[in-house]
């Protein structure tokens, strides 16, 4: 195509909303958080490496609920700790608590969760 008829397909859609930043920023924040269950650093992270604005970012992110992010992170915590539990070693020793804790937190951390909130939901759930 020629650059004026490419410049032409862009306008018309945009126009017609195909092309729309700010239903992509909701759509890519909503669609990572309830499928792959990402937390707000990890999505803003792979946002800021498509290019997209900061405002933009935000206004992404501020579809989220938090209701419902405290209660996938919580969901995300109790899975990962019964795969990490799970190692046949005694579960009640001090060392193996701790070390599985770790496992926990760096799991939830990978996930794009915030640390404090992380630290905060494990101690509520009493891991």
């Amino acid at each position: 195509m020629s650059p004026a008829n490419i410049q032409l397909v862009l306008e018309r859609l945009t126009k017609q909303g195909f092309l729309d930043e700010d239903r992509f920023a909701t759509a890519f924040a909503g669609g990572k958080f309830r499928q792959k269950k990402w937390g707000r650093k990890r999505i803003q992270m792979e946002m800021k490496k498509k290019g997209l604005s900061n405002e933009l970012i935000e206004k992404g992110l501020s579809q989220l609920l938090e209701k419902d992010y405290i209660e996938t992170l919580d969901v995300l915590i109790q899975k990962k700790w019964k795969q990490v539990t799970r190692s046949g070693k005694d579960a009640d020793d001090y060392e193996t608590k701790q070390s599985n804790r770790g496992k926990l937190i760096r799991y939830a951390l990978q996930k794009g969760y915030e640390m404090d909130l992380v630290l905060d939901r494990v101690r509520k759930l009493g891991l």
